[in-house]
Order: structure tokens, then C-alpha cells, then sequence
């Protein structure tokens, strides 16, 4: 059976048949070959772009970073925009320069920035 895949009307972006494996010859031959296919591996949860204020707090406290970021932005001059951010920011962005400047700080990976990022989209009031 043929579907059609389509992006608003009339533009058609692609076709495809759909091959039941159940009724599939040829992969059925593969199985009966003693072949296995390969296990379903979901792909990474998507990283998001914000987090909220306490959210984020809530991960760095978890994590033992908390006390440490305090520390550092109390160092920082009132006027200081890292500082300013760090205390009036409601939303914290992963790619804005203070986040980065306190990851670097930290010395977190990006991989590692990341990872809180996911841990504090899922935290809840």
C-alpha cells in the first residue's frame, strides 16, 4: 500500500509503501537465515532550550553545585551582568553567555550542562 506524505495542500513531500514484516517474503527469509535485527534504541531525550529560575536552582542544589555558584557570584561587583542575570533572570537559557560563564566556572561539560538541563525541565513545584 503506497501513502502519500504531504506538507499543507496540494505539495506532496514524499512517497513510501508500507511493508507489513509480518507479511514481508524477503524478511522473513533474513529471520528464517537465523538473522536478528538490531534492538530498538530510543533516541536521546531532546535537550530543552529553557528551564525556569527555580528549576534550575532546584538541579544545581541537588547536585552539589549551589553553594559553590553563590560563592562565586557573590564576588561578582553589583553591576556585573553575570550577577544581574544569575539573580534576576526568571528563565535561564542553555546557550546564553552567563550560563555559559558559570558552567566554565564549575568546570561542566557541555555534555554535563546538558544532562542538568534535561534533570531540570523534569522538576516541579
Amino acid at each position: 500500500m503506497k501513502y502519500k506524505l504531504t506538507l499543507g495542500w496540494p505539495q506532496i513531500v514524499g512517497t513510501f509503501e508500507f511493508v507489513n514484516p509480518d507479511t514481508n517474503v524477503e524478511y522473513l527469509a533474513w529471520l528464517a537465515e537465523g538473522n536478528t535485527p538490531d534492538p530498538y534504541v530510543p533516541p536521546p531525550p531532546p535537550i530543552p532550550a529553557t528551564v525556569t529560575r527555580f528549576q534550575a536552582l532546584a538541579v544545581l542544589a541537588a547536585g552539589g553545585y549551589l553553594d559553590t555558584v553563590h560563592t562565586y557570584i557573590d564576588t561578582l561587583p553589583r553591576s556585573n551582568i553575570t550577577r544581574l542575570a544569575f539573580e534576576n533572570a526568571t528563565d535561564w537559557e542553555r546557550t546564553s553567555p552567563t550560563l555559559a560563564a558559570l558552567a566554565a566556572m564549575l568546570g561542566l561539560s557541555d555534555a554535563q550542562v546538558d544532562e542538568l538541563f534535561i534533570a531540570a525541565s523534569k522538576v516541579s513545584a
